[in-house]
């Protein structure tokens, strides 16, 4: 998949990798999301080979800002799009949490053209209808 370069109306660091980024790692897991890293296999269509237990997205890249991060998976299936979704630390009151922040999916995300997307995310566009 050709993933462009974006420019944003404030600065970022990128993330090429979930190898890179454990928390977005971690917060996949902990939302039960299986997510396949950068360049992994992954089933980009709807139909499923079970045999080999692929997820239906992979992660393509994130960007952190100094106040969140907002990172993008391509999702197959049927309909499949790039989901922009963002993350923010959170102190986390879970059992047995150690109080840290942690970084956690917010609810906002947008599909569609990655780098509008991530734009319009930072510029307060919380989902698809304010889009």
């Amino acid at each position: 998949m050709n993933i462009p370069e974006c420019y944003f109306s404030r600065p970022a660091a990128v993330i090429a990798s979930l190898k890179d980024a454990p928390d977005i790692a971690s917060e996949f897991k902990r939302l039960d999301l299986a997510v396949a890293d950068v360049g992994e296999p992954f089933v980009p269509y709807d139909v499923f080979d079970g045999s080999k237990n692929l997820p239906h997205r992979q992660f393509l890249r994130a960007y952190t800002f100094v106040d969140r991060t907002i990172g993008w998976y391509y999702h197959g299936g049927l309909g499949t799009h790039i989901h922009v979704f963002e993350l923010r630390k959170q102190i986390d009151f879970e059992p047995g949490a150690s109080r840290e922040p942690v970084l956690r999916v917010t609810g906002a995300s947008l599909s569609g053209p990655p780098c509008e997307a991530t734009q319009a995310l930072l510029d307060g566009v919380r989902g698809p209808n304010d889009w």
